[in-house]
């Protein structure tokens, strides 16, 4: 069956309207342009901004209009967004992101989904959704998102773009809303190898060391986590990258189990993500749709001792992705259990799969790892990404090795 696409749209420029956007990636109520200063290596390139970080005289919205309501402007920009302005490029909008970003289904009931330019049946992956839409779509070159589960890797997954979820830190994350403090990253997803490498310097700057990738990791336990249709469409990008190194290895990241490291990381995630808008949340009593309100009310109800503990035992898991993952070697897993699932899937099904994808999700969080997904190969006519993991501060390298191998697939 053809597949109706929304890939070719106009790019954007800097105006004072919100865009008219057929995708629906942009937010509207409180939309800003700016132009970007100099001649820097960014000239030329615009870019849309996650609506969780501050801009100047402008408000945020963090995918619900209570929390835009209940926001001052701001006095300050965030200094990501600084960097690229000042290197360049031009800003054309805020986008769309999940209700709170607590979400990575790309869905929000306050102001429309952001359509999968792929395929608008099928959703566009979050909580970066408008992020990733808009850079599929050729509204822009490249977006900023951030990612604590997946709100980079699951969306630039489904829309079939390459996005990069940093090592914690690597990108300051001054002027962004309150999340997961000790998980949460700024990340980007650009529309062409050539562009994603460009932004990266800028974004990510030099590594401390020089490092050359000889190893490829292959986690069996998480193909394991996929059904096998996905495993095996997958398997061409697998022997690429790996022709790309000197040897290739299978392992089990978790003996003791990827369901124990998900069950970690959603007591951590959870504590600290009901500590940041827990307040907010008693004081406005916001209305909030099925999923963010039954995750934040189950958040509310972690306790400090359990967080204590399973903050105790991720020490263990980052000594084990530690061992695993030196400055030469990649760990190559899928990025999501499956393409972008239709929207009509019934909701247990996407639940399920919401289930197998955080299996995959909660490696690179819960150690501080830099993860790529790379826009490789197709399953039923839409994107299917697969990733690789790095050591921590590795990112730039493996940003430029992932962005040639795209390359070199594509040209196969």
């Amino acid at each position: 069956m053809s597949i109706n696409t929304m890939l070719n749209n106009p790019r954007l420029s800097v105006s004072d309207e919100p865009p008219y956007d057929l995708l629906q990636s942009f937010v509207r109520d409180n939309h800003i342009a700016l132009e970007g200063s100099g001649e820097g290596p960014l000239k030329g390139l615009v870019f849309g901004v996650k609506d969780v970080l501050k801009i100047k005289g402008s408000t945020w919205g963090n995918g619900h209009p209570e929390w835009l309501r209940t926001s001052d402007p701001d006095d300050f920009t965030s200094s990501a967004i600084t960097k690229l302005l000042e290197a360049g490029a031009d800003l054309v909008g805020k986008t769309v992101c999940d209700e709170l970003c607590y979400s990575i289904s790309g869905e929000n009931w306050n102001y429309g989904s952001p359509v999968n330019p792929h395929d608008p049946r099928r959703l566009t992956g979050g909580s970066s959704s408008g992020s990733a839409s808009a850079t599929a779509g050729g509204l822009v070159d490249f977006a900023l998102g951030s990612d604590c589960l997946g709100s980079v890797r699951v969306p630039a997954s489904y829309n079939g773009v390459l996005g990069i979820r940093p090592t914690y830190k690597r990108v300051p994350t001054d002027g962004e809303a309150p999340y997961c403090e000790s998980m949460d990253v700024l990340g980007f997803v650009a529309n062409t190898p050539d562009t994603f490498k460009t932004v990266a310097r800028e974004m990510l700057g030099n590594d401390k060391e020089n490092v050359q990738f000889k190893k490829l990791l292959i986690a069996e336990d998480c193909f394991n986590a996929v059904n096998q249709d996905v495993a095996d469409a997958l398997n061409p990008a697998i022997k690429h990258i790996g022709n790309a190194l000197t040897s290739v290895e299978k392992v089990t990241v978790s003996p003791e189990g990827l369901d124990k490291w998900v069950e970690i990381f959603r007591i951590i995630q959870g504590y600290e993500v009901w500590q940041s808008y827990g307040g907010w949340v008693r004081k406005y009593r916001p209305r909030l749709s099925r999923g963010p309100k039954e995750r934040l009310e189950w958040a509310s109800t972690i306790t400090l001792q359990e967080y204590r503990e399973a903050y105790a035992q991720r020490q263990g898991i980052i000594d084990r992705v530690n061992e695993l993952i030196t400055p030469d070697t990649l760990l190559c897993l899928p990025t999501a259990a499956s393409v972008a699932p239709l929207k009509s899937a019934p909701l247990d099904e996407i639940n399920a799969t919401r289930l197998q994808s955080t299996y995959l999700l909660c490696i690179s969080p819960l150690t501080g790892t830099p993860q790529i997904t790379l826009p490789m190969v197709k399953q039923h006519d839409v994107p299917l990404g697969i990733s690789l993991i790095g050591a921590q501060g590795t990112d730039l390298t493996l940003s430029e090795f992932s962005a040639d191998l795209v390359d070199s697939f594509s040209a196969k």
